[in-house]
């Protein structure tokens, strides 16, 4: 949207407005600028202070998922597959420290019982091959 001339910021009344934020339609300068990419349209404070009430940061999103594949993949262990034990052990340990800080904390017991899984998983591959070498 345009800013017509003389606009100035709603926060800084000294300061001429270069937006005019999309959502409530105040303006406001760049230093009031806020954006979800460089490339995105900016916002006002106020609407992204609003928005940040309203969406889930993408990083507690993304440590949960990362514990639920390592607990899907653990499960699949039992089928004992030594690259999938192999990317299991990786998924599961990463998710375990990613999940030390954080929003995920007290989502960690599915790395947990992932890794367990896997063990077995590596104990039934461990058992086959004593028998395959008799």
């Amino acid at each position: 949207m345009t800013v017509p001339a003389g606009a100035r910021c709603a926060s800084h009344p000294a300061v001429d407005a270069r937006n005019t934020c999309h959502r409530c339609g105040s303006f406001f300068c760049e230093d009031c600028a806020r954006r979800t990419r460089p490339e995105a349209v900016p916002m006002c404070k106020g609407c992204w202070e609003l928005r940040d009430q309203k969406v889930k940061p993408i990083k507690e999103y993304s440590a949960t998922r990362l514990q639920t594949t390592g607990l899907v993949m653990g499960c699949f262990c039992v089928l004992p597959i030594p690259v999938l034990i192999l990317a299991s052990l990786v998924v599961n340990t990463i998710a375990i420290v990613k999940a030390k800080e954080g929003p995920a904390r007290e989502v960690r017991w599915r790395p947990v019982v992932g890794l367990c899984v896997t063990f077995v998983g590596i104990l039934e591959l461990v058992v086959i091959l004593a028998f395959a070498v008799r």
